[in-house]
């Protein structure tokens, strides 16, 4: 079977698996999502891990960057990753802010403007509903469910604006990963609730099987217990990950995992570093056994790792999270203080491929 994207140049086998990948990186985010050796990333904070992880998995070809918002653990490493000449990146996507001003968020404008430049890069500044499927390639289709027009025309402001505040975090962009048509993740970037509110006013599909939850399970708004309940309940997610870190925050927040568990008791929970909600000591697990081998870690060299990284795969219709539910489980009752995501047996159609 051959499918070819929007650009009529790749043909891959319906034989190979579909990935998305959710990096351990620390406090940040970032999802690779590739069809065989072509790839889009979804966020780039500052790691030493990805480019080569990139190439060792054979998909350095990256077809599109996309940068949620300007925020430091999501933008951090994007670049250096501009400007290394391992890895090709065909199209940028990046909302723009004029009140971030870091020179994080400006280096990587020079260097998307140098890219440009030199034909080596397509930059685009609408990352937000109005690209429909200009993101689609072979496979893979990425929808932008938020901003809408109206707010990504505004942008971030100040409360004087007289729409009133509109912060980073509320422009944040919200992706859904499907693969050949079916919904795989939402990506919601640090959405907050009333960036929430204004996707559910719109009626936006938001169900997938696995939701990475926003702003690394910190606070999402007034009532951080109702937040996550009511995405949880949009989401419908069959995992939940928490991609954080374990020296910043002690996240997810306990209102945000009642919420979690409010609305999707059946749910798994998988946090990529050891939350220190679950375990207080300085004395962390030694385990390792449960960690991916194709895709790096940032907290396994330091024993910092809970489930690490996460990968969910797609083939035939069948979709497979590693590491698989029972390993993971094995490695919390055995090495985890007290744990909190109180792992539970896998929705019955997922339960033959994910133990």
């Amino acid at each position: 079977m051959e499918v070819k994207g929007p650009d009529n140049v790749k043909a891959v086998s319906s034989s190979t698996a579909l990935e998305l990948v959710v990096l351990d990186v620390g406090h940040g985010n970032c999802t690779v999502v590739r069809d065989g050796s072509r790839s889009a990333l979804i966020d780039v904070p500052q790691t030493k891990q990805l480019i080569p992880a990139l190439s060792r998995n054979g998909c350095a070809d990256v077809v599109h960057l996309l940068l949620s918002h300007a925020d430091q653990d999501h933008i951090g490493g994007a670049a250096k990753m501009l400007a290394d000449p391992a890895v090709t990146i065909d199209n940028l996507w990046c909302n723009p802010t004029a009140i971030q001003d870091t020179e994080t968020y400006l280096d990587l404008l020079h260097q998307a403007a140098l890219r440009h430049e030199q034909r080596l890069l397509r930059y685009h500044s609408n990352l937000n509903v109005g690209a429909d499927r200009d993101l689609d390639f072979d496979r893979v289709s990425i929808d932008v469910l938020h901003p809408d027009i109206v707010m990504a025309g505004i942008g971030p402001t100040t409360a004087r604006h007289r729409l009133g505040p509109i912060t980073g975090n509320r422009m944040s962009a919200v992706l859904r990963i499907r693969f050949d048509g079916t919904p795989i993740a939402l990506l919601p970037g640090d959405l907050d609730d009333t960036g929430f509110r204004s996707l559910l006013s719109r009626g936006v599909d938001l169900r997938a099987p696995l939701l990475v939850f926003p702003h690394h399970g910190g606070s999402g708004g007034r009532d951080n217990r109702a937040f996550a309940r009511d995405l949880c309940a949009a989401v419908q997610p069959e995992l939940v990950v928490f991609s954080l870190g374990r020296s910043r925050f002690a996240n997810p927040l306990p209102q945000i995992l009642e919420g979690v568990r409010e609305a999707a008791p059946g749910a798994r929970v998988a946090c990529t570093q050891l939350s220190k909600n679950c375990h207080l000591s300085d004395e962390l697990p030694t385990g390792k056994g449960h960690l991916l081998e194709s895709w790096p870690s940032a907290g396994a060299e330091k024993g910092l790792c809970c489930s690490g990284s996460v990968v969910v795969r797609y083939l035939d219709g069948a979709i497979m999270f590693e590491p698989s539910a029972a390993r993971h489980l094995e490695f919390i009752r055995g090495s985890v203080a007290t744990p909190r995501c109180d792992v539970v047996v896998p929705a019955p159609r997922l339960a033959s491929i994910l133990n």
